[in-house]
């Protein structure tokens, strides 16, 4: 959860690729509004489709939500 508010406070819209999948979770690879990346580890449960790896997805953060898309 804080790494969700400290990225709230830096980026609003981040695009990012599933890199490997172990254990119900998803490291990924996130690419900021202003070209900085950020390694991650995001639950499975988070996506909202079936991931695997080289999945590409954007996630939007607001002051009342953050809602993550996946690129078809």
């Amino acid at each position: 959860m804080m790494k969700l508010i400290n990225l709230w406070l830096f980026a609003t819209t981040m695009t990012g690729t599933v890199d490997q999948i172990d254990g119900g979770k998803a490291d990924v690879e996130l690419i900021a509004k202003d070209g900085h990346t950020h390694e991650d580890r995001l639950a499975l449960w988070m996506f909202p489709c079936n991931v695997v790896e080289g999945t590409k997805f954007s996630i939007k953060i607001t002051a009342e939500s953050t809602l993550i898309q996946c690129e078809e």
